[in-house]
Formats: structure tokens, sequence, C-alpha cells
């Protein structure tokens, strides 16, 4: 193998890695760790929990993190107007998380509501839901008495919660782009020590721990701005095994400190890029043309949550089984009909935003 291809610069051409699939496992991670919450009404089954600072499903979203990091840093490096960037964000996760509500609202909400028909379809959350989704995300309110008798009863799109986090990292590094910070190598050191400070503080607040504002802003931020650091040191980061297991190590030593969980990061991250710059044949190609990983994610929950009150005392292999059965078809269908031809307008910009350009 060339010495070239142990870096990870070579690889970040979109036909000569799997970071796709990577996405799409890690969307299914986060799928199996919420049935775990769902149907337990917590996260005390989560295998991962015991022994790490994060649930199986928290490992997964720092995964997406990183990749958005790495990735947009491309995204912006090759196509810098951020017109263009800007547009193209808002069309990949805007009209898939539209139409979730419509259907949520229109479609599954007046089969899975207690409420008469008459009733559902005159409340103004129903009308609402889709748009306030855009807005609120997680916090939006749902159509009413969904879910009822549920641990998590009318909970509909809390997954949801990260996508504020996820556009304010695309925010941040649209400031980034235009003063040219992405390529001011003291710049990008100072950002991932601002958030790996403010993650290690917050991650030491034993009161505050994962439910503080703060703690994610600074988890998220410091596997976003890893990603970015990835992408700057592109043709120095090494894919060697030595380093992973440099990164093992690293959780070894810090073990019962604060910095444990951004240890954590750095071994998710080091096993994304070794993971996701090789091949896997049939899986990378599909996953290369078809990213279904939004859908997945988006769609799992309620997915899930209708099965628990359509089959009460459902197993876990059997909730697991048709969660899948019933996701994967939906997310194919978001990806075909919505977030794919959405995304074929980016050279299509709104005139207005044209005129701003």
């Amino acid at each position: 193998m060339p010495a070239s291809a142990r870096m990870l610069a070579p690889h970040l051409a979109p036909d000569q890695n799997s970071f796709n699939l990577i996405r799409l496992t890690a969307a299914l991670t986060v799928l199996l760790s919420h049935l775990l919450i769902i149907q337990a009404g917590s996260d005390t089954l989560d295998p991962l929990l015991q022994v790490t600072p994060f649930t199986l499903g928290q490992h997964a979203v720092n995964a997406f993190f990183f990749l958005s990091g790495l990735m947009l840093s491309q995204s912006v490096e090759r196509r810098p107007d951020l017109a263009d960037y800007l547009w193209a964000r808002f069309l990949r996760i805007v009209p898939g998380l539209f139409v979730f509500g419509l259907l949520m609202a229109f479609v599954a909400g007046p089969l899975l509501s207690s409420s008469h028909p008459l009733d559902y379809f005159s409340d103004p959350h129903t009308w609402i839901y889709p748009f306030a989704i855009l807005v609120e995300f997680a916090k939006a309110a749902p159509p009413h008495h969904v879910f009822q008798g549920l641990p998590y009863a009318e909970a509909v799109n809390t997954p949801l919660w990260t996508i504020k986090y996820e556009i304010l990292a695309y925010g941040v590094l649209a400031a980034f782009s235009a003063a040219g910070w992405t390529r001011r190598t003291g710049t990008l050191w100072g950002a991932l020590a601002f958030a790996l400070v403010l993650f290690t503080a917050q991650a030491a607040l034993e009161n505050v721990g994962d439910t503080s504002h703060l703690y994610q802003l600074g988890r998220y931020g410091f596997c976003f701005t890893l990603g970015m650091m990835a992408f700057h040191y592109r043709e120095r980061v090494s894919l060697a095994l030595a380093w992973f297991l440099g990164s093992v190590l690293l959780v070894v030593v810090t073990r019962g400190t604060a910095l444990e969980h951004a240890a954590y990061v750095v071994l998710v991250a080091h096993g994304v890029m070794l993971a996701g710059t090789r091949t896997y044949g049939a899986l990378t190609k599909a996953t290369q043309r078809h990213d279904i990983s939004y859908g997945v994610y988006i769609y799992h929950w309620p997915v899930a949550q209708a099965l628990l009150v359509e089959i009460p005392g459902i197993g876990m292999p059997l909730l697991l089984a048709l969660t899948l059965l019933i996701t994967l078809p939906l997310a194919v269908a978001s990806w075909r009909y919505v977030e794919a031809p959405a995304l074929r307008l980016k050279n299509r910009m709104p005139r207005l935003l044209l005129r701003r350009a």
C-alpha cells in the first residue's frame, strides 16, 4: 500500500470511502439504543452506560457530529460560497423533517390518537405541528393523545433534540469560513481547546451531566471541531492501527476523570476514520448512492412507540425486527421521494439568496 493511502486525504473523495455506511450504522445504533430506552422507560438497560460515560446511542451521535465536521469542512473547502453552503444545509434538513411532520400529523396521528377525529382535526396542535417541528424540534408539541400509557407518553420527536446543535455547528463553520479561519491552524486549535474546556468542565459537575445545555455544547462542539481538525490535517492524519491503540490507551489513562468523556470521543473518531476509509463491496456502493441515515434517525422513534401501543408486552427481539421492517422502507422512501429530489435543487437557490450572494 502506498504511504499516501495510509493517510486520510485520499479517502475523502466521495467514491473512495464508506462514510455514508458508517453514518447509517450510527443511525441504526441510535435506533437500537432508543428501543432499550423506550421499552424500559430509562437508559438502565443500555449495555455501554455501565462501563463508559455514554450510552450506545450517544456514542453513535458523537460519531455523527465528528463526521459532520469532517465532511462539511471538505464541502466548504470545495465550494466556499456561503449562500451555496447554507442553501445545501437547508435542503438537507428541512424538507425531510417537514414531510415527517406532515405524515405524523395527518396520517399516523389520526390512527394513533385516542381523540375523536373531529376533536383531533380541530386541535390547533395538529395543524401547527409540521411547522413547529422545524423550529422547536424535540420540544414541538405533537398532536394530542398519541402513545398514551407508554413510559414516554405523547413523545413523538424525542430524538430530534440534537438537530439544533447540528444547525448551530453549521452556523459556526459558516462563520469560520467567512472569516477565513478554517485554514488558520491556531484558530482551529483555539476552538478545539475552548470546546474541550467547556466539555470537560461540565463533565466534572456530577449534578449537571448530560442534562446541561453547556455540556452538550461542549460535547458536540468538541466532536464537530475534531472533525474540522481531521480535515485540516488530512494529509498528516494517519490511519495506522497504532494511533487507534493510542486512543484506547488514552481512554484507560483518563478513566474516572472528567477527561474520560473527551477521550471516548477521540476513540470513536479514530474508529470512524478507520472503518470509514475502507470499502465493503455492495454495501459501500449502495450507501454512496442512497443516504437513508437521516430517515432512519427521524422515523424510528414514533415507529417503535406505535408498536408498543399496538402490541402490548412485545419483547425486544420482535420489537427490533418490526421497527427495522417498518423504519427502513420509510427511510428509503424519504430519501428517494423527498431528500434526494430536494438535494438536486442545490444549484437552484432562491433569487433572494442569489442577490445576497
